[in-house]
Order: structure tokens, then C-alpha cells, then sequence
């Protein structure tokens, strides 16, 4: 598509267009963007598939791991000794190297926190966001 966007004669070329597309073993061409995008997304981004356990005579499932609801003290100060002290700032400017440094006031607090939110089946929406910074 780049090829068409070059100029030629000194006249601009018609702007890149995505051809027409069909689905696999259909003649039907499809030329609005909205049919074009449904067809990409059914092709790269197929509905998965049923797996097929009838080959599998008298297997029994493990028991179902459990997760402690409770996150101690301990967790957190491992999870901050486990941080980076140089990384880029966050949503909210705060620094790994403050973070480890407040590690033992903020420990209790932390625990406490984060253990009332599992309790509750809450997630935190700055929890869903991340920064990706492009090098």
C-alpha cells in the first residue's frame, strides 16, 4: 500500500485503501471498512474451540488450588526487596527507591489494605492501568 501513496507526474496518488476482502471459500468481495474489520477479527482472532477429551479414558482432575486470602507483612516486604530501585515513575510519581525505603512503615498498612480488597473482590482501577514508556 505504501507504493500508492507516493507521488507521481507531481500529482499526489490516490491515499492507501485496504482492498476488498472475502472469507475464506466465499466469492462475496466486502468493501466497507465495518465488513473488512469484522472479517480481519474473525481471522486473527477466532472463537476458541471446544477441546476434544474423549481420548482421555479415566483421567481424574487434581483438587483445585487455593490462594490464601490474607497478604501478610512478609508478602509485601518481599515484593518491594523484589523492585527495582531505578525504574521509570509511575501513574502516581512514587519511586521504587521510596517505596523500599518506607518498606517497613508501609508493610503493615499495605497488608492490611490489599487483604481487605481480596476480601471484598475488589480491584483497584490504577491496578488496570500501566505506563509503557518506548525506548
Amino acid at each position: 500500500m505504501a507504493k500508492w501513496a507516493y507521488i507521481a507526474d507531481g500529482k499526489l496518488k490516490a491515499l492507501p485503501q485496504f482492498p476488498p476482502i472475502s472469507r475464506p471459500g466465499e466469492e462475496i468481495l466486502y468493501y466497507s471498512n465495518k465488513e473488512k474489520a469484522t472479517i480481519l477479527i474473525e481471522q486473527f482472532f477466532p472463537l476458541p474451540v471446544e477441546a476434544d477429551l474423549s481420548n482421555i479414558p479415566g483421567f481424574t482432575y487434581p483438587e483445585p488450588r487455593t490462594i490464601k486470602k490474607e497478604v501478610e507483612e512478609e508478602d509485601i516486604i518481599t515484593a518491594l526487596k523484589g523492585l527495582a530501585p531505578n525504574k521509570a515513575l509511575g501513574l502516581k510519581k512514587i519511586t521504587n527507591q521510596f517505596l523500599k525505603t518506607c518498606e517497613e512503615q508501609l508493610a503493615l498498612v499495605l497488608a492490611k489494605l490489599f487483604s481487605s480488597y481480596i476480601a471484598i473482590r475488589y480491584h483497584l482501577k490504577p491496578f488496570k492501568d500501566s505506563i509503557i514508556v518506548v525506548l
